[in-house]
């Protein structure tokens, strides 16, 4: 290499001197950003809950421990989270099974129901069912009591509505981790089961199950606390029920005069519950090996299951149309009607969208709005997670650990969680006024996000051989040139997925948004759910389609250019943080 350098004629020490600048800088303003973004939010939060006007106290927390009402939220929320977690393992594993070890037809069908049930925002499916399921007008209790004369009446309004709802956003993370694992599992354990008797449902049960049972966990975990952070579901299907939880109750804490303090002791208390359930996961993990992976490793033979493979596949079905087909069919045949109730032929009509589009005027500036916001949100939670995985994986800096582990504290804070947090520190800063402005929201997705940002570029930046950056260094080129002209084009398409992985998510954002926007900031997951509030169920359900559009399109476009491509296969399961 000195041979090289000579032959340059480039002075080493001026060029090493350069990069050390460019690193001390970068590090400092990655380190600045993540304190403005994370850190200060959350320790305001704590000092919130520990003081009040005589001083430090533990009285939010005493009210929040005894309080009646408190307690209520915080039981249903471990109910709801509980229940969430034992369905999504119940539909997920079988269905991961089904496709990655079984002859069962239809296997593209069950992977498309997966990953639409992920992506359609929890909160329009919550409307969707409302409308399918509400006791008195539900498009399924209408058919059952009044056309068929069964005298059934199924409610919506329940915990176990609640749950139904809501586990079908979040089985597909235990089906897709659950998947991967089953696919990673070295076949010649099954086959030596087999080899010496053990049936094939035997050995899924006995020696597969268990093998993939780090998977299966770390799903549940997913599930258990996307399930309790959910906002709009909950506010959508259990208020009307009086099934209280924590974030409705933190969001009532708001309503004038805001109760701030109490608030951030339940924010916490919110926290304390996903460290707690990360805690008991990594202990039961630790207890034996889950070693699976080895040099020869066989793949396995698919499980011929005979007739039984039909019965699978309906049931298969069965997922499909409650997790996808009813709620969409649903949303579409209300908002071309022009009175849900009336014959749907003769109510036929596009009013509702003409209505939503052009004269409607929330409309358009909360599609603008929630445009401008996810595009600038995602551009930033790529552009700081390319710099803090360069960092992590290029550089062997004091201190790197500590900032990518840094960057991951978001993940298990929940979005109301976040805006309490970003409230509690931004009202505290003199002459600065950012809340009702464009700038507190886009903290908030960037906070709440970049943990997905840096996962795509870490896991990009793991693929590309450092001796390429290793070879312009040493041949005089700077950081940024180094940067610009080797590196950034060799981790696009990872950068492009870790954009569209945020992006998305921060169209459809009501957890944080609810507590931090103003007429002027309005969002459009926000402007659904206002205009819901009002009871116009056929305007909702347009402005639903609409949302649901601009997610399909942009996951269209995710997918025309790749986005789906291994270069963040390897951390997919961190795109499913962030509960909406």
């Amino acid at each position: 290499m000195s041979s090289i350098a000579a032959a340059s004629g480039v002075a080493r020490p001026s060029a090493a001197s350069r990069w050390l600048s460019l690193e001390t800088f970068v590090l400092g303003g990655a380190i600045l950003s993540l304190v403005i973004l994370v850190v200060l939010p959350v320790a305001s939060l704590v000092v919130a809950s520990l003081w009040s006007e005589d001083g430090v106290t533990l009285a939010y927390y005493e009210r929040a421990l005894t309080g009646g009402s408190y307690l209520r939220a915080l039981g249903n929320s471990l109910t709801l989270g509980a229940w969430v977690g034992l369905i999504s393992v119940i539909v997920g594993v079988p269905l991961a099974w089904a496709v990655s070890r079984t002859n069962v037809p239809g296997k593209p069908l069950i992977q498309a129901t997966a990953t639409l049930s992920y992506l359609s925002p929890p909160f329009l499916t919550s409307i969707a069912f409302v409308n399918l399921f509400s006791p008195n007008a539900g498009i399924i209790n209408v058919l059952l009591r009044d056309v068929l004369g069964l005298g059934i009446t199924f409610d919506i309004f329940t915990m176990s509505g609640l749950v139904f709802v809501t586990a079908l956003h979040t089985f597909p993370f235990v089906y897709l981790l659950a998947s991967s694992a089953l696919q990673s599992v070295d076949a010649s354990y099954e086959e030596a089961a087999q080899i010496l008797g053990a049936s094939k449902i035997r050995t899924a049960l006995t020696i597969t199950a268990p093998l993939v049972a780090p998977a299966i966990l770390s799903g549940t975990l997913l599930a258990f606390v996307n399930a309790i952070a959910l906002f709009g579901s909950q506010a959508i299907i259990g208020l009307p029920g009086r099934i209280v939880t924590l974030p409705t109750r933190i969001y009532a804490l708001f309503d004038y005069p805001p109760q701030y303090g109490l608030a951030a002791a339940l924010s916490l208390l919110f926290v304390a519950i996903t460290v707690i359930a990360l805690y008991l996961q990594r202990m039961f993990l630790a207890r034996r090996s889950y070693v699976t992976l080895g040099g020869k490793g066989a793949r396995s033979q698919l499980v011929d299951l005979g007739p039984w493979r039909w019965v699978l596949f309906g049931v298969c079905v069965l997922v499909c149309l409650f997790a996808v087909v009813m709620p969409f069919a649903s949303l579409i045949a209300v908002s071309l009607s022009k009175s849900w109730g009336l014959d749907f032929w003769q109510s036929l009509t596009l009013d509702n969208y003409r209505f939503i589009l052009f004269e409607y005027d929330v409309t358009r500036r909360a599609i603008l709005n929630s445009l401008v916001l996810a595009t600038i949100a995602a551009t930033a939670c790529v552009a700081l997670g390319a710099i803090i995985g360069w960092i992590d994986v290029r550089t062997k800096m004091p201190g790197r650990r500590l900032l990518d582990y840094a960057s991951l504290v978001p993940l298990g804070l929940p979005g109301i969680v976040m805006a309490v947090a970003l409230l509690q520190f931004w009202l505290s800063v003199p002459y600065i006024v950012l809340y009702g402005t464009f700038a507190i929201l886009l903290l908030a997705y960037i906070g709440r996000y970049v943990p997905l940002g840096v996962r795509a570029a870490n896991s990009s930046l793991r693929q590309v051989d450092p001796s390429l950056e290793e070879a312009a260094h040493i041949l005089g080129a700077s950081w940024g040139h180094t940067m610009r002209e080797i590196t950034l084009p060799l981790i696009r398409p990872g950068l492009l997925a870790g954009w569209l992985l945020v992006f998305v998510p921060v169209v459809q954002e009501l957890s944080a948004s609810i507590l931090l926007f103003s007429s002027g900031t309005i969002t459009l997951a926000v402007a659904v759910y206002n205009l819901y509030e009002t009871g116009y169920i056929e305007p909702v359900s347009a402005l639903a389609m609409v949302n649901m559009t601009i997610i399909v399109v942009a996951m269209l476009i995710a997918h025309r250019l790749g986005a789906g491509r291994k270069t963040v296969s390897d951390d997919s399961s961190t795109s499913f943080g962030g509960a909406r």
